[in-house]
């Protein structure tokens, strides 16, 4: 098997683009899987640009990037977090068609992490179904900054040359003009124009000059099949950007939006990776309703297949709110661990409240451990009023040589719209 920079072993080729091609591998020094990027351009200032923007976000919807190996003699290699999905354009093409509430729940998501990244300086300039990650959790993420622009890169396009996707570009920009943060919301309503309907929103074309025209001048055809979300989509559609919302108010519109009664129907797992049993359980929990706004309660799921929500009405009411899925709460605190100890002082910041303390001492007590290796535990994910509590084994190893071995539940709560850890006990 191939190693890239002594550290991350190849196993399989999961996908490949124009761009680059994608492999899932092991980290040998964390004891994790991630996933490789290796760009086939050359271009190790694009790599690094990549890098270097994804890593200035972090949110729970969005691919994190975790290294970059190689230098200017070298092809690039970037090495971000592994996620087991089929993108959402591979699993409109084999599935078909999103009904309206299905592409509501995915699009508020995508557009959750627009907000974070727009509030980081940050512009995506390709949001499209083939950058939205579909997880067999029901997880949902979106990739690729490969074209993306902060504050700090000054002008990308000065060659003239148009960045995105024809099918999915704002008109401004098919015009010529810069991207910016509402050229991202309105690719965000051509994604779900696109899920829903199963068309770009400028029409069926195989000719990307047709597609760029018909953007340039604002051709937009009308949903057909959008239902009650046709009010917002066309706000998100709206060819005067002044008049699109913001990614953190599409975020909260679709939020509010009806929520799909079934989830979105998920790319059966991979044969190679045998997945625990807490994780199937998390799979059959998606079955309600995992996020609602306005006046209704967020109605959780206890995993047990049954058709009882549990907690009801404990949860708040806030239409502004953001709620969480089981299986991104589990998949929160197994990344929590997977960051210690080398990265404690990144760890640290995902505490609140109980579970918090001053940060030097916490970086100062886990460097006295050599490594922290996290499994799920047979234990399902439970919901405990509005949040989560997730069971992990946790096996360490100290700066001695000394193992420790133990059995732990976390609580993670939203806090300010942010998942966070709330407290930490020791079960066993």
């Amino acid at each position: 098997m191939t190693t890239i920079g002594g550290r991350y072993t190849l196993l399989e080729r999961v996908g490949s683009g124009a761009m680059g091609v994608v492999w899932r591998a092991r980290d040998e020094v964390l004891a994790r899987e991630v996933a490789v990027k290796q760009l086939v351009t050359g271009d190790h200032q694009r790599a690094m640009r990549e890098a270097r923007n994804a890593a200035r976000l972090h949110h729970p919807h969005a691919i994190a990037v975790f290294d970059v190996v190689g230098n200017d003699e070298e092809e690039p290699w970037i090495v971000m977090e592994y996620l087991p999905s089929q993108s959402l354009s591979a699993l409109i093409a084999e599935k078909g068609t999103l009904k309206p509430a299905q592409a509501a729940r995915v699009g508020g998501f995508v557009a959750s992490a627009l907000a974070a990244a727009h509030s980081a300086g940050l512009v995506h300039r390709d949001i499209k179904p083939g950058n939205v990650l579909i997880g067999h959790d029901g997880t949902v993420k979106i990739t690729d900054f490969g074209i993306s622009k902060s504050s700090g890169d000054g002008t990308l396009t000065d060659t003239g040359m148009i960045s995105g996707t024809p099918a999915y570009l704002a008109p401004e920009v098919a015009r010529g003009e810069q991207p910016g943060e509402a050229s991202d919301v309105f690719s965000l309503g051509a994604m779900i124009y696109t899920a829903i309907e199963g068309e770009s929103v400028y029409g069926p074309s195989d000719n990307s000059f047709g597609l760029l025209y018909r953007a340039a001048s604002g051709q937009l055809r009308d949903a057909k099949n959008a239902g009650e979300l046709t009010p917002l989509l066309t706000r998100l559609l709206a060819v005067d950007q002044e008049e699109r919302p913001t990614a953190q108010e599409a975020a909260d519109l679709l939020a509010a939006s009806p929520q799909p009664s079934q989830p979105l129907v998920l790319p059966p797992q991979l044969p190679k990776r045998k997945l625990p049993n807490r994780r199937i359980l998390v799979v059959l929990s998606l079955i309600g309703l995992l996020a609602v706004g306005g006046g209704a309660a967020a109605a959780y799921w206890n995993g047990t297949g049954t058709d009882v929500p549990v907690n009801q009405g404990s949860f708040p009411s806030d239409p502004g709110a953001r709620y969480f899925s089981a299986a991104e709460a589990a998949y929160f605190v197994e990344n929590h661990y997977a960051m210690l100890p080398s990265a404690a002082d990144v760890a640290w910041r995902n505490l609140h409240g109980k579970a918090s303390e001053p940060q030097e001492k916490y970086v100062a007590r886990w460097a006295t451990y050599q490594s922290v290796k996290c499994s799920p535990s047979s234990v399902p994910v439970r919901s405990e009023g509005p949040n989560w509590v997730v069971t992990v084994d946790l096996m360490l190893q100290t700066t001695k040589g000394e193992q420790q071995t133990g059995t732990y539940e976390a609580v993670v709560a939203a806090v300010s719209n942010e998942m966070k850890i709330v407290s930490i006990m020791q079960t066993r």
